[in-house]
């Protein structure tokens, strides 16, 4: 762990240790969902680092061909399997039915790698508690905010696509690429937001998400956060393939905003 993560992840322990100031409140269920694919024993690292007061983690296994699921059962969590990889969005969506059926409040999706440490959980979830927002989506580019290890390609095109689609939206936003977020529960009885349309399946679901959000007027805040990339031993920063994947997370921006979908 790097020296800067461990001070931000003291801080997170030093606010949730102050009580009333950390806003936590117990009466609000909260459900971590971590979407995963071929995570090992990354997947465990993740279960454990969920702060007590989220009161259950899902793993949504999205057709792991290793042992994802088992080292996420061992560690604590409730485990979602598909038998074919679908893709994150149909996970995300998983860990939102899942959510709705069993009464939570609030879900908080994580990244199964690590990217995105749950230390920082109660970031997202006091602008909700506190009443300020219905969704909390972290930023590592807004005041506050950082990333570690970031590779030049990833920065140059998270920007970039941060700026297409702020200009699209027509709402600015610093970070609309991060896959570190909280959302109240409730905000899915908004029946102009349909999450369960299979063309949402892989990396669209995310940025629809966001950008349907925005423009319906849903109370939407940025938080900031930290972002760490694995260290160079082998481990791909991301499964994201260039252009083929890059145009999903794009065309959700552009259908959205010429009306040619919902």
């Amino acid at each position: 762990m790097t020296a800067d993560l461990k001070s931000t992840i003291d801080q997170v322990n030093r606010e949730q240790t102050a009580g009333s100031n950390a806003g936590i409140n117990i009466a609000q269920r909260v459900l971590c969902v971590a979407p995963a694919w071929n995570e090992g024993e990354r997947i465990a690292k993740v279960v454990k680092a969920v702060p007590g007061h989220v009161e259950a983690t899902v793993v949504v296994d999205d057709g792991s061909s290793d042992d994802t699921a088992s080292h996420a059962e061992a560690a604590g969590a409730t485990v979602i399997r598909s038998e074919t990889n679908r893709g994150v969005g149909a996970a995300i969506r998983s860990g939102i039915d899942y959510a709705i059926e069993h009464g939570y409040d609030i879900v908080v999706v994580v990244s199964g790698g690590g990217k995105t440490p749950p230390e920082q959980i109660p970031r997202l979830l006091n602008p909700i508690i506190n009443g300020e927002a219905e969704f909390a989506q972290g930023s590592r580019y807004v005041d506050g905010g950082e990333y570690l290890r970031m590779p030049l390609r990833r920065k140059l095109g998270t920007r970039a696509y941060t700026l297409l689609f702020s200009v699209f939206c027509g709402r600015r936003v610093t970070d609309a690429s991060s896959g570190f977020r909280a959302i109240k529960v409730s905000l899915f009885d908004d029946k102009r937001i349909n999450l369960w349309q299979d063309w949402l399946d892989r990396y669209e679901l995310e940025p629809y998400l966001l950008f349907k959000s925005l423009r319906l007027g849903h109370k939407v805040v940025e938080v900031p956060i930290t972002i760490e990339y694995p260290k160079t031993d082998g481990i791909a920063y991301t499964k994201m393939r260039a252009i083929t994947d890059w145009w999903k997370i794009f065309r959700p921006v552009l259908f959205l905003a010429l009306r040619l979908k919902k």
